[in-house]
């Protein structure tokens, strides 16, 4: 009885707050609420008429886009960028100039996320109070960025740090270093990168404010709030300052959702959809990241090192940072996580570093206690998997990044794909003369098997049980090799050509499928995620069956492979 008269004193009040909602719109008034009461707000006299009433003007369109990460900054600025373009044509046509074939749409972007605005810090800054860890930047990603003149030379290539090897650390004996090279295509390696993830974003937004900040007409960032429900009905979001707690909607004519795995944006369409499919899931493989000074066994700040059981049953990958700083992360999956060894799980860092000190002889650190303690301060992390069936509702709602494709960052792709979701959808509303009905289709019809190949590639171009670890990566060396000596006869390995100029992700995943790759792993990976779940719930009680994980099979594997590496390394036909 009580849950029922809280409903109906909420229903009660969601009317009333529509009604006046309604009332308030017809005045040409925005309404605010707190969580004590509504409030009615007049417009402030900086804003000019018809700002934030379309009607005023046809040719505004409000797009309001939930989540300022990588693809939601660089969408306002694609955005912003239209509307300089079209205020010079507009100048050009003043002037007598030929304005044929010239849209005259403009768009007032308002910008929702409820973290600071990192662009109002410089690069230290952000590096010492708000370091993430570091994504690899691919030539997708920097092909999006290039979009916009001077964002990538100027302001994101400055913090970026290009790569030009890898090194493999095998246990804690083998190590196979390799520079990355052109595959006979010229310059298909020239934009491999790394950069810090709250970098990448405090670029793109520091760019926003450099070149659009007398643009206030038409952007409005409002940082520090949270977008809490979309009014599909009514087209407007309800957001929350986190400071003050106010409450108060925005209308929009476009809702882009780039507010991440647990997207309230994506929510909508679950409402409003009965065919739309989503998965919502984790990774499987619960990680740590640490930032030390850079092992002298890696000398070149340019690497990257992958790291195979260099701990026991981990994978890891030591990404160079400026400064002398590396980025190590290890990882391992939720069914070989009772496995690892009970000093890596433990809270005393002490135990800890006394462990790396006795077992991690891949190389050395320079501070164990540096890295132990920030090993046992901070939690396990879970990162997140999403996929949807399509991206865009009849609602004028669209989603990308995160919202769209959240997935593992075993590929390092998620980043790139989401920068190539905001430079598509920029381009197919040029294309379209910006009539959502027909440019949201079309976004689906290209971003949605790209985002799919996306996490199919991340979660099964790789496999959770060792053995098969291993045999596909004697398999990678021995494809990869016979490749650039036969290229006409013999296809590159699938995993080779992620990231590269002219590949697309669904034309790897149409490969890796044809090779063989996704069908096996996925088979083995979903018995293990389902045999887990079911031990996990209390549904099997008995011992797990396991696949191909004989020690006797993993010792002769790895020898098989370790004997490949060399003969492929000293020997060709030739």
């Amino acid at each position: 009885f009580f849950s029922m008269a809280v409903a109906s004193s909420f229903i009660t009040s969601l009317e009333q707050q529509q009604q006046s909602a309604s009332v308030a719109s017809y005045l040409g008034i925005t309404i605010s609420a707190t969580n004590k009461m509504t409030t009615v707000a007049a417009p402030t006299s900086s804003m000019k008429d018809g700002e934030n009433d379309h009607t005023a003007d046809n040719n505004i369109k409000r797009v309001v886009i939930c989540g300022a990460g990588p693809a939601g900054l660089l969408l306002t600025a694609l955005l912003l960028q239209h509307n300089k373009d079209s205020s010079a044509d507009d100048v050009d046509a003043d002037a007598g100039a030929n304005k044929s074939n010239k849209s005259s749409t403009k768009y007032h972007v308002t910008l929702i996320d409820n973290r600071q605005d990192f662009g109002t810090m410089s690069p230290s800054e952000v590096t010492k109070r708000h370091k993430s860890w570091m994504l690899a930047l691919a030539n997708h990603g920097c092909e999006a960025l290039r979009e916009l003149p001077g964002l990538f030379e100027e302001y994101v290539q400055t913090v970026a740090i290009q790569q030009d090897s890898i090194t493999i650390f095998l246990g804690g004996k083998y190590r196979l270093d390799n520079k990355l090279n052109a595959d006979g295509n010229g310059d298909i390696f020239e934009d491999g990168y790394i950069i810090d993830r709250n970098q990448a974003v405090a670029c793109i937004a520091r760019y926003v404010q450099d070149r659009y900040h007398d643009d206030n007409q038409h952007y409005r960032g409002m940082y520090d709030t949270q977008c809490q429900y979309v009014d599909h009905d009514n087209k407007r979001v309800l957001t929350k300052d986190i400071k003050t707690g106010v409450e108060t909607y925005v209308d929009y004519d476009l809702l882009v959702g780039c507010d991440g795995i647990r997207s309230v944006v994506r929510q909508a369409f679950v409402q409003r959809h009965h065919d739309f499919e989503c998965d919502v899931g984790h990774i499987f493989q619960p990680f740590k990241s640490v930032h030390v000074k850079r092992p002298t066994a890696i000398t070149n700040e340019r690497c990257v090192s992958i790291c195979v059981e260099v701990l026991p049953s981990t994978l890891g990958i030591v990404l160079a940072e400026h400064d002398g700083i590396a980025n190590i992360n290890f990882g391992t999956s939720f069914n070989r996580f009772d496995k690892l060894p009970a000093e890596l799980k433990s809270k005393d860092y002490e135990v800890v570093s006394k462990y790396l000190r006795d077992n991690l002889v891949a190389f050395e650190l320079d501070d164990y206690d540096d890295f132990a303690k920030q090993w046992v301060n901070q939690r396990w992390n879970h990162t997140g998997q999403v996929h949807c069936n399509f991206y865009h509702s009849r609602d004028d709602i669209v989603l990308m990044g995160d919202a769209a494709h959240a997935t593992s960052p075993a590929i390092g792709q998620g980043m790139n794909q989401a920068l190539k979701d905001a430079q598509v959808l920029c381009r197919l509303l040029k294309e379209h003369d910006h009539d959502f009905q027909t440019a949201l289709p079309a976004f689906s019809e290209a971003r949605v098997k790209e985002g799919n190949a996306l996490t199919e590639l991340s979660m099964h171009l790789s496999c959770f049980d060792t053995t098969t670890v291993v045999l596909e990566t004697v398999h990678e060396i021995i494809r990869t090799k016979l490749h650039t000596w036969f290229p006409k006869w013999v296809d590159n390995h699938a995993r080779a050509l992620v990231g590269l100029r002219g590949y697309s992700l669904n034309d790897i995943y149409i490969l890796a499928k044809k090779q063989g790759i996704i069908r096996k792993n996925r088979r083995i990976n979903e018995h293990i995620r389902r045999d887990f779940f079911e031990r996990q719930v209390g549904m099997m009680i008995e011992p797990a069956g396991i696949i191909g994980s004989s020690t006797y099979w993993v010792t002769l594997a790895s020898s098989v492979m370790i004997f490949t590496v060399v003969v492929m390394n000293y020997y060709s036909p030739w």
